[in-house]
């Protein structure tokens, strides 16, 4: 399985602070995704400050994200991001020259 971030611009019309457009928006995305019959999975979408949505999503290939551009009717202002690796503190070295005992 492939990771992707699936970049846009918000919709003029879309106010995400809106529950009920939210939640409308959800469906749709949702609807285009159950169409992909497994192919893709979605974790989240994150709406920024600046109209943008980003949606992490897992694929069995990249092509199965033009299907669910067509399936959603989003657009052509996507843009396709492959994810290499999720970083986080988890993989933090030690601070150089710090000690660290086991309790």
């Amino acid at each position: 399985m492939i990771k992707l971030l699936i970049e846009r611009d918000l919709p003029a019309n879309f106010d995400v602070t809106d529950d009920a457009q939210a939640a409308r928006h959800a469906r749709i995305a949702l609807d285009a995704i159950v169409a992909t019959q497994g192919k893709m999975h979605w974790l989240c979408t994150y709406a920024t400050d600046d109209r943008k949505l980003f949606g992490l999503v897992v694929v069995e290939s990249e092509e199965v994200v033009d299907a669910y551009v067509r399936n959603a009717g989003i657009g052509s202002s996507v843009r396709i991001h492959r994810v290499l690796r999720t970083l986080d503190p988890a993989l933090a070295a030690p601070t150089p020259g710090a000690r660290h005992s086991m309790p």
